[in-house]
């Protein structure tokens, strides 16, 4: 028991994979997809399931044969690339659904996709030893979820894979088996373009599998591979036109946000000079409500919260009296320049 709870808290440090998701995919490694927002998978996945709103997740789609049975990434093959292992699928939505965004089980929807905008090769997490390869679907960034594998004999990895042929979140192999965190992002030219970062994604990388089918593997370039995977025509026509008019305008959804207008505080009350010979304060540089620089309201306060009072107005100094005369003293009771509260000296 202690084993195993020792995997899974390693399964779920590996679910933090890559960390922040960048606004955009850095790179197309297809001619005929482009994907600059969420909304771009709306109108080529509503034939193929149903788009429902899954709690914390938001809006995501839903396979129409999605069962308690059926799993992602359990009815394809792997294609090892120049970005690691490709997952390859008949299924009419694999060019979406396994190459961007990530999966997640719900209790009550199953299996649910959750949209994103960055490719990879595949967006799974490994798991590797005792004769086999195991797999599981990277969770949304920072979601602490725990994996469900599928196992397959490492002898059979480069087979066909049905749900039938695998192995799912056997305790007994997940103790034989160690994690293999190497997703990452590198800088690589793709079809001899310029450098550019892209998802790399190896997993167990090429020699074990080589050794334990003793076959050769040829690497497939990556452009290649995609090339392979069926696109919705609506896709490629808009990714078509979508390039077309990048190089005028901006591509939709790659705008930013617009942000909330910053709040200022009220502006300070500009004492009036003393007039020469009066008793009066003068205005030291650095300080708030005061003409010399304004109060401003730092980044990070909470909501509701400015920190920023109201100003400070001087009180006027007394005129002075006529020369040669002494200013004439206040009745008794009432305070003279620089006694009392709000005049002379401050006390704060």
């Amino acid at each position: 028991m202690k084993r195993y709870s020792r995997n899974l808290m390693a399964c779920l440090v590996a679910c933090l994979w890559l960390g922040p998701v960048p606004a955009r995919a850095d790179l197309e490694v297809s001619a005929s997809v482009s994907i600059h927002a969420h909304s771009d998978f709306y109108e080529p996945l509503t034939p193929h399931g149903a788009w429902i709103e899954v709690g914390s997740y938001g809006r995501c789609w839903r396979p129409a044969v999605a069962t308690v049975e059926w799993q992602p990434y359990c009815d394809g093959h792997w294609e090892w690339t120049d970005c690691g292992w490709y997952w390859v699928s008949d299924e009419p939505w694999a060019w979406a659904c396994y190459h961007y965004g990530s999966w997640v089980y719900h209790p009550r929807h199953a299996w649910v996709w959750v949209p994103g905008i960055e490719w990879a090769p595949a967006w799974v997490s490994w798991r590797v030893g005792g004769g086999y390869v195991g797999w599981a679907p990277l969770p949304p960034p920072h979601l602490r979820i725990a994996p469900t594998f599928v196992f397959v004999e490492t002898r059979r990895f480069r087979e066909r894979i049905r749900p039938t042929t695998v192995v799912v979140n056997n305790t007994t192999i997940i103790n034989k088996t160690t994690v293999i965190s190497n997703v990452r992002r590198e800088e690589r030219s793709i079809g001899g373009g310029k450098p550019q970062k892209v998802v790399i994604n190896e997993g167990p990388g090429l020699e074990p599998i080589r050794k334990a089918t003793g076959e050769p593997v040829r690497a497939v370039p990556i452009q290649e591979a995609v090339r392979r995977t069926a696109v919705p025509p609506s896709v490629e026509r808009r990714s078509r036109e979508g390039k077309v008019k990048g190089q005028q305008q901006p591509q939709p959804g790659t705008e930013k946000p617009a942000l909330t207008p910053e709040r200022k505080a009220p502006p300070a009350a500009v004492p009036e000079p003393p007039k020469p010979g009066a008793p009066g304060k003068s205005v030291q540089p650095g300080q708030p409500g005061k003409p010399d620089q304004p109060d401003k309201i730092e980044r990070g306060n909470p909501p509701g919260r400015d920190d920023v009072g109201p100003p400070r107005r001087e009180q006027p100094p007394l005129p002075p009296g006529p020369p040669g005369r002494p200013g004439r003293k206040p009745p008794k009771g009432q305070d003279g320049p620089g006694e009392g509260r709000g005049h002379g000296k401050d006390r704060n």
